[in-house]
């Protein structure tokens, strides 16, 4: 789930044993009609490969493996969200990942920012500005 401007569902994330899986896993949804959003990769945070997919109805679900293991003593932590920081290898995000196609979804969530803009809340015109920035870069 995601708090934003809308707060809203952004995918589902199933591990997997290792990258043979995930490769593996990858073949089985494009041969139950499930369309590539992103991938293969490592992300920046928690170190883990990726791959993105979106099932036939546009639920994005991801597939990943050998993520870092945190425990209790571990400060929990914000890191900013750009799009250079989302993996540290891989190809780069694609539009359907980042959610920027011309589709109903992308038109709700364009309505609910310029909504959250009205409102008094912490969205503001400059986070508008620094999402702008994530997805063009």
């Amino acid at each position: 789930m995601v708090l934003g401007p809308a707060n809203r569902y952004v995918h589902s994330a199933y591990q997997v044993a290792d990258l043979d899986a995930l490769a593996a896993g990858g073949e089985y949804l494009r041969e139950h009609r499930y369309h590539h959003s992103w991938g293969i990769g490592r992300h920046v945070e928690g170190s883990q490969l990726f791959d993105y997919w979106r099932d036939p109805d546009g639920f994005l679900v991801e597939h990943f493996s050998d993520g870092d293991l945190f425990d209790n003593t571990l400060e929990p932590g914000w890191a900013p969200l750009t799009a250079s920081g989302l993996a540290q290898w891989g190809p780069p995000a694609t539009a359907d990942f980042l959610d920027v196609k011309p589709s109903k979804e992308s038109l709700r969530e364009l309505r609910a920012v310029f909504s959250a803009l009205r409102e008094d809340n912490e969205f503001d015109a400059r986070r508008l500005l620094d999402l702008l920035k994530v997805i063009r870069s």
